[in-house]
């Protein structure tokens, strides 16, 4: 068994740092997906490698973002119907998505959470949380008591 996972792994993971799909990569090597989510479970180095070959391709996705966003792409320029040649766009929405990203202090959208008049958020203690959830447990078993009655 360990010499047929070795046949598909190397070609899985590739396959997974180009395109950054699970089902893609698992289809390319040539295994079915739900055999690379159980060795994943079974297997805490290859879920590694998984995850590092997920890191790759999404360095390659932010990669193609920065040069979409700083060099643009060559777009055709039609007039009357009639290819007329082309321009840069920019990718104004992919520099804000890079910049939220990178420097979350300054780009970030923020939400701010206060509590009544403006003051600190109340939460509930563990002893209040702790019968609040006593209580839900104790509808949800009458609904099924009643439920198998029924």
């Amino acid at each position: 068994m360990g010499n047929l996972q070795h046949l598909w792994t190397n070609a899985f993971l590739t396959a997974l740092g180009e395109c950054g799909i699970l089902s893609r990569a698992a289809e390319a090597a040539g295994v079915d997906r739900a055999t690379v989510w159980r060795r994943t479970q079974s297997d805490k180095d290859f879920a590694e490698l998984v995850d590092l070959a997920m890191e790759q391709a999404i360095d390659k996705l932010e990669a193609e973002a920065r040069r979409r966003a700083l060099d643009g792409v060559e777009e055709p320029v039609y007039q009357g119907g009639q290819w007329v040649g082309s321009k840069i766009v920019y990718s104004d929405s992919l520099m804000a998505l890079l910049l939220k990203g990178r420097r979350k202090k300054v780009f970030a959208d923020r939400t701010e959470l206060t509590g009544a008049d403006g003051g600190p958020v109340a939460t509930a203690d563990e002893t209040t949380r702790a019968a609040r959830l006593a209580r839900l447990l104790d509808q949800a078993r009458l609904r099924k008591e009643a439920e198998d009655l029924a």
